[in-house]
């Protein structure tokens, strides 16, 4: 190893032990290409040991000469299996004449922050509607509340559409406690219908409702 890079063998230790067994932390010698891997952390991630080789990625890096135009770059991981969930930089040391002659290369593997969001949006996302029923929606039940009250009105007596304004205070209390267990008010624009029949108020109905619970 360039000694030049020992004391980078500590901080490979210190982003490791940061991030976790889920980052690999490499140290690189870029002085000796064919055993360039000179400290390494969490090596599960990519396969790679002490004393492998550089690798086709980082020959690319270094041929183009971009460490000459930043300190540090995002990587494309072309060489994990699983590309798709690594998050990859690395960082360049030079010497004092601005030499490349080591990186420090982060590999960070997120399938499991990848697949904790993918269940977090299955949670939060409500599930796709076809096209077709988004389209067209609820089907729609239109009820005659006219026509509902009336024949609830006849199910109880034939004779008592005639006479309606003609009960007594009780009779109609009666009336509403029949409809009312008949399910008649649970359609709107039954009570408005039913208080105008009744010749009484829509507080007044609303009451008898009421009074028949009682």
């Amino acid at each position: 190893m360039n000694k030049k890079l020992e004391t980078y063998v500590t901080l490979v230790d210190f982003i490791a032990e940061f991030m976790g067994e889920n980052t690999e932390v490499v140290l690189h010698d870029m002085t000796d290409w064919h055993h360039s891997v000179v400290a390494i952390r969490n090596g599960h991630i990519s396969g790679r040991k002490v004393g492998d080789p550089i690798t086709e990625i980082n020959l690319k890096i270094i041929r183009s000469e971009i460490h000459k135009k930043v300190p540090f770059m995002n990587n494309d991981p072309e060489k994990f299996k699983k590309k798709e969930t690594i998050k990859s930089a690395s960082w360049f040391i030079k010497d004092e004449n601005q030499a490349l002659i080591g990186m420090i290369c982060i590999n960070s593997d997120n399938h499991e922050l990848i697949a904790a969001r993918d269940l977090l949006n299955k949670m939060i996302t409500p599930p796709i509607v076809e096209k077709d029923v988004k389209e067209k929606g609820p089907e729609k039940i239109n009820i005659d509340v006219k026509e509902l009250v009336d024949n609830n009105l006849n199910h109880i007596s034939q004779d008592l559409l005639k006479k309606l304004k003609l009960l007594s205070k009780e009779e109609k209390v009666e009336l509403v406690g029949k409809l009312d267990e008949m399910g008649t008010f649970s359609v709107k624009g039954t009570i408005w219908y039913l208080a105008n029949c009744l010749g009484v108020s829509v507080p007044t109905l609303y009451r008898y409702i009421s009074l028949t619970k009682k």
